[in-house]
């Protein structure tokens, strides 16, 4: 007698599969070592610009006046708990958005480029669960990703925040903040990955899943820049701020503010003045990756399975 195996167990096994696929992808090896090795080299940098400024390698006699003393206290912040948690998921939403992308058009490309997509779909011919199972896996690796980032970072600050002298203040609701940072954080990453995605579907391949998700982000931080012109005319303001770039930018905010940060100090692009609510970044964000989304669902739906065009 046949037994009609459920959708839901068939994700689980399509999601178990497409996990394997990363966790033992060198790719997905090399992305996170990479980004791992320039959030080090990043807080190595805002440590040694402290330590230049405030004598330390010459016992106070020698000092260097690199910053004003607000920015010297905001970078502090970034080198101790809890700080460096806003400072680790600005990392993640900033260097990390690139590799992101890279990891998604990967994951998505690769089934055309190596020609597994046409055997999956014969065993398993539901696409949208083949879409799904992909997208889920990709957030849940990208998770992943940050957990560990966090954990670096936390060994950054007990290190440096050492060195330095300064103050490591970490209670109960800053741990309890942290998965919310995650999440936003997560948010932050999907409309371009899946914008990756939609490039790696359409163009079958892993280079136009590159090559599309980073064209996007390009054009994306470039019309951000038009915050500066948006401060003449508040008409002008509420068009960009429907750019996704300005709502991505209040998250990236707002998960520093969680963690005692003000990024405006230090970057001039951050002014909250300029920028839209929380809530509209939040539903901006959240209809950008929902047309993403199903670009990519009607695309993988309607086309025909091959290899690499």
């Amino acid at each position: 007698m046949h037994t009609e195996i459920s959708p839901l167990r068939i994700f689980g096994q399509m999601l178990a599969a497409e996990w394997l696929k990363i966790v033992r992808r060198p790719m997905a090896h090399l992305l996170l070592g990479i980004f791992l090795f320039l959030a080090t080299l990043r807080e190595t940098l805002w440590f040694l610009v402290v330590a230049l400024q405030e004598g330390l390698f010459s016992g106070g006699e020698i000092t260097f006046g690199l910053l004003s003393p607000t920015a010297i206290e905001q970078i502090k912040l970034q080198l101790s708990l809890p700080g460096v948690f806003g400072a680790m998921f600005g990392e993640i939403n900033g260097t990390g958005g690139i590799l992101a992308v890279i990891l998604a058009a990967g994951l998505f490309g690769s089934d055309f480029n190596w020609g597994t997509l046409r055997v999956l779909l014969t065993r398993m011919p539901n696409r949208t669960i083949y879409l799904l199972a992909k997208v889920t896996a990709l957030q849940l690796a990208l998770l992943a990703a940050m957990a560990i980032t966090l954990l670096l970072g936390t060994g950054l600050a007990l290190i440096f925040g050492g060195l330095l002298g300064l103050p490591q203040r970490l209670g109960v609701i800053d741990l309890l903040l942290v998965p919310v940072g995650m999440l936003r954080a997560l948010l932050v990453l999907l409309p371009y990955t899946l914008i990756a995605c939609v490039g790696a579907i359409v163009g079958r391949s892993v280079i136009a899943g590159v090559s599309t998700g980073l064209i996007f982000l390009v054009f994306d931080v470039s019309a951000g820049s038009l915050n500066t012109i948006s401060a003449i005319d508040p008409f002008i303001r509420s068009l960009v701020n429907l750019l996704l770039q300005p709502n991505i930018n209040r998250l990236i905010i707002e998960n520093g503010r969680m963690f005692g940060l003000d990024q405006s100090v230090l970057t001039s692009a951050l002014d909250t003045a300029l920028l839209p609510p929380q809530w509209q970044a939040l539903i901006v964000i959240i209809v950008y990756s929902m047309i993403f989304g199903y670009s990519a669902y009607r695309t993988l739906n309607r086309q025909d399975i091959g290899g690499a065009s």
